[in-house]
């Protein structure tokens, strides 16, 4: 059975899928699972470049703006799921990108912000040259 918030989920994908569509984008996936992470939408541009796109939106005047919620727990999680995929589709030297469309339904509305490089991978990539101890030496 389908919440309200999934049947929302889904029609601000949709509408995210549409726009790309509109700019020339090829869709692959939606809802690809990996490991506790989730692509929303997986798409290649005109160039080629993967595109791993978060989809947010908001419905009601007090929960902000949509485009605030990918912190970076959510970045390093849709990050792992986008690593798993390139793996299993052509390998991880391919040119991608991890852009958030900001779908704002409030009031009726059907407005997409879409930022191109919302975040990039070096940014919750965990640094694995550091040495976890319990005493600094």
């Amino acid at each position: 059975m389908s919440t309200i918030k999934s049947k929302r989920g889904r029609k601000a994908e949709t509408y995210a899928c549409a726009y790309l569509l509109r700019k020339g984008c090829r869709l692959f996936a939606r809802n690809y699972r990996y490991a506790g992470g989730e692509l929303d939408i997986v798409a290649k541009d005109k160039s080629g470049m993967w595109l791993f796109v978060e989809v947010k939106s908001v419905w009601k005047e007090f929960f902000g703006s949509p485009d605030t919620r990918v912190n970076k727990e959510k970045q390093r999680k849709i990050w792992q799921a986008a690593l798993y995929f390139l793996h299993n589709n052509g390998g991880f030297e391919q040119r991608s990108r991890f852009d958030v469309a900001a779908m704002d339904f409030r009031e009726g509305r059907k407005a997409v912000r879409y930022y191109e490089n919302a975040f990039v991978a070096s940014q919750v990539i965990p640094d694995l040259s550091i040495k976890r101890t319990r005493y600094a030496h």
